[in-house]
């Protein structure tokens, strides 16, 4: 079993106690597009992916902002728990490659996703979402500053948070032509990747 399989069967586990955070999740999304729509096209007859969607906070934000948002996740445990709250979600992984077009969307975003991978798996999702994505492709993610309780949780987690928080960046940048970073939380931010 793969890594990438290891930790969608750990949020299949947790998706329904994963699932009370979701209204407070979606508000701190809420907050976070104030931050940074600016940097982000006019949403209007725009279509979006979020990929790791989990319980669908992140859609639900895009949604909010007029987006055409879905969502894909390895989850069904959690994308059962997306559909609940009435969103538009797809069980896939988009580390064996989507089934969509190239530049199929506007925006593609992952929240929370790329920490969780190991380097080739970040990779490989990378290269996916900038082949899916004719514009924008948007990573909502952990900065290098750490919090006790987040290592902590990410530890027991077992992704690769602690070498996101160092490489991360310069990850995307060897894989984008453009990067913009724009702090949106005490220990999160928005990383703009231009694909073309």
């Amino acid at each position: 079993m793969t890594h990438s399989e290891k930790h969608g069967r750990l949020f299949d586990r947790i998706a329904l106690p994963y699932s009370w955070f979701f209204a407070g999740q979606t508000r701190n999304y809420a907050h976070c597009f104030e931050l940074g729509r600016a940097l982000l096209p006019d949403p209007l007859g725009k279509k979006a992916l979020d990929i790791g969607c989990g319980t669908g906070a992140f859609t639900r934000a895009l949604r909010e902002e007029g987006w055409e948002a879905t969502g894909v996740d390895i989850a069904p445990g959690m994308l059962a728990q997306a559909r609940k709250k009435g969103l538009s979600c797809d069980l896939a992984d988009a580390l064996d490659g989507l089934s969509h077009e190239e530049g199929s969307f506007d925006l593609v975003s992952a929240a929370y996703v790329a920490h969780g991978l190991q380097r080739d798996d970040r990779h490989r999702l990378f290269l996916e979402m900038k082949r899916l994505s004719r514009g924008l492709v948007l990573f909502h993610d952990y900065t290098p500053d750490t919090r006790l309780l987040t290592s902590a949780i990410e530890y027991l987690e077992g992704g690769d948070y602690f070498n996101f928080i160092r490489t991360g960046l310069e990850e995307m940048k060897a894989c984008f032509p453009k990067v913009e970073q724009l702090r949106v939380g005490r220990q999160a931010a928005w990383y703009l990747c231009s694909v073309r």
